[in-house]
């Protein structure tokens, strides 16, 4: 969603919307997709969660009006980035380089 590459959903974390009377839309992650509502969808690094902040992908793609609160998603991102390698888009490898 913020980074705007391509994945397979396996590798990407549903994120759904909680919206709590008077107070700003909290966004809850879905990891084994069962929430019901609709998803939007960010990579399990946070660099593509900041993107997707910044540009505000979550209110366009959730549908939903006013600020999000995204301390959950990012608790659980950060908490994966520490279990996880680096994937190898982030690490350089991800084109092969040639010379001729």
């Amino acid at each position: 969603m913020g980074c705007r590459r391509r994945a397979s959903a396996s590798e990407l974390l549903r994120v759904v919307v909680q919206r709590i009377e008077g107070r700003q839309n909290l966004l809850v992650p879905d990891p084994h997709r069962r929430l019901s509502g609709r998803g939007a969808h960010v990579h399990h690094d946070s660099n593509c969660l900041d993107q997707a902040v910044r540009k505000r992908a979550f209110t366009r793609a959730l549908r939903i009006e006013g600020t999000v609160d995204v301390a959950a998603v990012r608790a659980l991102v950060e908490s994966e980035s520490a279990e996880r390698p680096t994937p190898a888009h982030e690490a350089g490898m991800d084109r092969m380089k040639t010379t001729r």
